[in-house]
């Protein structure tokens, strides 16, 4: 069942894709009629559909906690633990107002995908280059003072074992820049539906937690490192994961190199 199953939604994505690039260039002509906001509403209800086909068809038994905590006006930067490629259609099911990623540049190569990237106001980012990484914070701020919504994956890389890695709190800009709530949300279950150096899929349990947003208030007077520690805590406190704020862990990494020098 697991082969059947893996090729099913490979198939699936591969046409929903291709589709979904011919969909969205037909919306955009429709925008002098219907309004920008309509539009972009349209592109998301489109997208939003095939992540829960996705989530359907790899068999996994989607839960969501909190709903409620969803803002229903204004920006939001919705920051979620990584540990699956299945991350982005588990959050993407449950979002209901058009909203884009922060992601690795590696998409934009995808044939066909480009057009999602573009068409779902994705702001990606070259691995390995600050400069770049820089100029796309800045991008996606200024998305989110337009109103637009994105979602965030602090640690940068999937994590192998589902436990947490560093929350890069440079990342964070984005919604300070863009005077934007900030809303906490954790995925468990995503890598055992596809692990990260595996390309099966597997029927498991995902449970999406959406957490109360922290105002854009309170967002803007934070500091980023304390801010990052904040919300690795409470999605670590979701996730049944011990927390170690980054100064702690950072302090063991440099006496552990001090060790290795000696």
């Amino acid at each position: 069942m697991t082969l059947i199953r893996t090729i099913v939604v490979y198939i699936y994505i591969i046409a929903a894709v291709i589709r979904g690039s011919f969909c969205y260039k037909k919306f955009q002509k429709q925008k002098d009629v219907l309004g920008e906001e309509l539009v972009q509403q349209k592109i998301h209800d489109h997208a939003s559909g095939v992540a829960k086909r996705i989530m359907k068809l790899s068999g996994a038994r989607m839960k969501v906690n909190g709903v409620e905590n969803l803002p229903k006006e204004g920006a939001v930067l919705y920051v979620s633990n990584h540990q699956s490629f299945m991350d982005v259609p588990a959050i993407m099911a449950v979002l209901d107002r058009p909203t884009g990623f922060i992601a690795k540049d590696d998409l934009g190569k995808i044939p066909f995908f480009k057009e999602w990237v573009v068409q779902l106001k994705a702001v990606l980012i070259a691995r390995g280059d600050a400069r770049k990484a820089l100029t796309a914070i800045i991008q996606a701020a200024k998305l989110l003072q337009q109103g637009h919504c994105m979602v965030l994956y602090p640690e940068g890389t999937r994590s192998r074992d589902g436990k947490l890695l560093e929350f890069k709190a440079g990342s964070l800009k984005a919604a300070q820049k863009g005077n934007a709530a900030i809303v906490p949300v954790a995925i468990d279950g995503a890598m055992d539906v596809m692990k990260r150096d595996s390309y099966w899929i597997h029927k498991a349990d995902v449970t999406v937690t959406i957490m109360p947003a922290i105002p854009a208030e309170e967002v803007k007077a934070a500091d980023t490192k304390e801010l990052a520690d904040r919300l690795k805590k409470q999605i670590a406190d979701v996730l049944g994961q011990e927390f170690v704020p980054q100064a702690v862990l950072d302090q063991m990494a440099e006496q552990n190199a001090e060790q290795g020098a000696e």
